[in-house]
């Protein structure tokens, strides 16, 4: 296992150092959610990892694929008492992943050449895993799986000739459609949800 590993980090070494027209780039950002207008619920970011390829160059302008993969997560437990007089505990998890596949341009700026703006249209996919419990028994334990439109704004900043910072603006429009069941009662519910995420990091080209 260590000689696969040592063998695939020298190829990807060796394929950086070779590598002339840095069609590729990763990136690591942390994502905060800047408005949420339907779910109360609070989520704090905690990691955004993506890849781009530029496959095509039209003047200023190169387009190319992308992929980001975005976690989530809001966690509370404390214990209180009921009216019967015995503590109870409240416990409650919810998770939110992230898979954004996108379609964008990357513009080359005269005289600006390290400020590169992007603008990306493409798919959100939002797996959404929670978990209430509330006293006795447990209220939630669900994950569900909805997808809308994804609209990506942004710009980054060359620090070098490979490595780079950014700021991203992605705006989501989620169609939340299913079912629930409270209280031996279903519901059924169809609507959407609109996103707005803010990612800031950096990346490496390649």
């Amino acid at each position: 296992m260590k000689r696969l590993l040592l063998t695939s980090f020298l190829v990807f070494t060796a394929i950086v150092l070779h590598a002339q027209d840095q069609k590729w780039s990763v990136e690591a950002n942390y994502p905060l959610i800047l408005s949420n207008n339907t779910t109360p619920i609070e989520l704090n970011g905690v990691l955004d990892l993506g890849i781009k390829y530029r496959f095509v160059e039209f003047g200023a302008f190169k387009l190319g694929a992308s992929l980001n993969a975005s976690f989530l997560k809001n966690y509370d437990n404390f214990t209180y008492g009921s009216e019967q007089g015995n503590n109870v505990e409240f416990d409650y998890k919810a998770k939110q992943f992230l898979f954004q596949p996108k379609i964008f341009a990357e513009i080359a700026i005269p005289g600006l050449a390290k400020l590169k703006p992007q603008i990306g249209l493409g798919y959100a996919i939002v797996v959404d895993d929670s978990y209430l419990k509330d006293g006795g028994g447990v209220q939630v334990d669900e994950s569900i799986t909805d997808s809308g439109l994804n609209l990506n704004l942004g710009i980054s900043y060359d620090l070098s000739s490979r490595f780079f910072i950014q700021v991203q603006y992605d705006f989501l429009n989620i169609n939340r459609k299913g079912e629930n069941t409270r209280n031996n009662q279903t519901y059924t519910y169809d609507f959407n949800e609109k996103i707005g995420l803010i990612k800031a990091g950096v990346g490496f080209r390649f």
